[in-house]
């Protein structure tokens, strides 16, 4: 048996807020932001605008889409899995939560999952071996949502005008199908465990007397991520080596879509055309745990991948952990 992607869907809040808006923001602010977009590749991103709009909201309806989509019943599920990093509840799941709002009541497999941006690629690789380790499981829903307009701090300008908010989900199922995922590989270095934290002053002491707005928000300190390439090639070619690959076997690549000159750094030093991988990072900003899984939709969507085709996925997670995936479709 083989665990195949029978969908995917995406989904993004309708505001949209361009490079000039955040440079007319960070002007009034004495402060300069425009660089740095033009550098990662930023265009259009779109983030919260309404009060009624979060991450778990985005996540039952990006679930809702993709069940449509997928001819899909939602009886028909046996996990539901929540991933993020900015959940609206820590009581209960919000993966409880959306299995009540999509009726999943045969879904008795349901949990929340967070690691930081590499989160989607873990819970696809976590879920796949459970589908193949429980005959009694055929299908799962993976829904991602990150909601970070809402903890960032409005004069941080890394995180406010280059994140941005959405929602995806997968639905993998079991099948006798050939391909599927081959394998995965992680890499996790803690050194760097300090430079990102929300809420900026720890959860113990956020409600505390006279703890400042800007410590119980998300503190993003600068720091060097020149290492990506380097990192992201080596674990990719340990992915690739222990399953019999070379870099030229891959047909498409996904990379976290936070900056581009990275994954064309990367693509270059394993010697790939940089035709060979999707970046919609211009156009909906980097979505956290969501941009892999945005990338892969577009390119599915646009026929740039195909059945047959081998795709490897990579993402990087703050502190920093990576993880990249292996599958065939």
């Amino acid at each position: 048996m083989q665990v195949h992607i029978k969908g995917i869907a995406t989904y993004h809040p309708a505001q949209a807020y361009d490079n000039a808006y955040f440079v007319e923001h960070f002007d009034k602010l004495g402060l300069e932001a425009e660089g740095l977009m033009n550098h990662l590749g930023r265009k259009t991103r779109y983030l919260v605008s309404t009060e009624e709009e979060n991450s778990l909201s985005m996540g039952v309806t990006v679930a809702k889409k993709l069940l449509a989509e997928s001819k899909v019943s939602a009886e028909e599920l046996d996990m539901v899995v929540f991933v993020s990093d900015t959940p609206e509840y820590t009581y209960p799941s919000n993966a409880l939560l959306i299995h009540r709002e999509i009726g999943a009541v045969n879904a008795h497999i349901v949990y929340d999952l967070n690691t930081n941006c590499i989160g989607m690629l873990t819970a696809m690789d976590q879920v796949r071996h459970h589908l193949i380790g429980n005959r009694y499981i055929k299908r799962a829903l993976i829904i991602g949502s990150v909601h970070v307009s809402n903890i960032a701090r409005k004069d941080d300008t890394i995180v406010y005008p280059n994140f941005s908010d959405g929602a995806a989900a997968v639905i993998l199922e079991k099948t006798e199908l050939p391909g599927g995922f081959i394998d995965a590989n992680y890499k996790t270095d803690s050194k760097l465990g300090n430079t990102v934290m929300f809420p900026a002053a720890g959860m113990s002491a956020m409600f505390r007397d006279g703890v400042a707005e800007a410590d119980k928000r998300l503190r993003f300190d600068p720091h060097d991520v020149s290492y990506f390439s380097d990192e992201w090639k080596s674990l990719i070619t340990l992915l690739l080596g222990r399953n019999g690959m070379l870099a030229t076997d891959v047909d498409h690549w996904i990379f976290s879509q936070f900056s581009r000159p990275e994954i064309e750094e990367t693509l270059e030093k394993m010697h790939i055309g940089l035709d060979k991988y999707t970046f919609v990072g211009d156009r909906y900003g980097y979505t956290g745990v969501t941009s892999p899984i945005f990338a892969l939709e577009d390119a599915l969507r646009t026929g740039r991948v195909s059945a047959g085709d081998k795709v490897v996925l990579c993402s990087v997670g703050i502190g920093y952990t990576m993880s990249s995936l292996l599958y065939q479709l």
